[in-house]
């Protein structure tokens, strides 16, 4: 599963959308926090966890990586819609998730991760937007 979702992030998003979801699913592999049993949904998710903002991918393809669509409804879960609930709410969303969707959280928490060491995109504005979100996902 994992290499597929890599594939498909190769396909759909820009190369540095592909960098960034690169690094992602690497910090997800080597956490040793993540249970084992979630570390192949996890890398999946990751590599593909902005596809659908930055993208016209469509959902038959995510769904053939994953018969049961878990890995579907992750991808729901961690797309935050422009004209649908604030950013705050959107993570309050994905804390609340945590328990049912863990992947959703691991993934979204190694995506701010990844925002907050790339100095050279970073504005005070993304960093204090992150900073709060981390706070409520902590």
């Amino acid at each position: 599963m994992i290499e597929e979702a890599r594939q498909i992030a190769e396909k759909y998003l820009s190369k540095k959308g592909y960098l960034h979801s690169q690094r992602v699913a690497q910090y997800t592999e080597e956490n040793p926090m993540i249970p084992e049993e979630l570390k192949e949904q996890c890398a999946a998710l990751a590599w593909i966890h902005d596809v659908w903002e930055d993208s016209g991918c469509g959902t038959e393809e995510i769904r053939a990586l994953d018969p049961q669509k878990r890995l579907l409804r992750s991808l729901n879960l961690i797309t935050h819609g422009k004209n649908e609930e604030t950013y705050e709410e959107y993570i309050r969303t994905i804390k609340a998730m945590q328990k049912t969707y863990p992947e959703v959280w691991w993934v979204k928490v190694a995506d701010m991760k990844d925002h907050l060491t790339q100095r050279e995109t970073l504005t005070p504005r993304l960093q204090d937007k992150y900073a709060r979100a981390l706070a409520i996902l902590l």
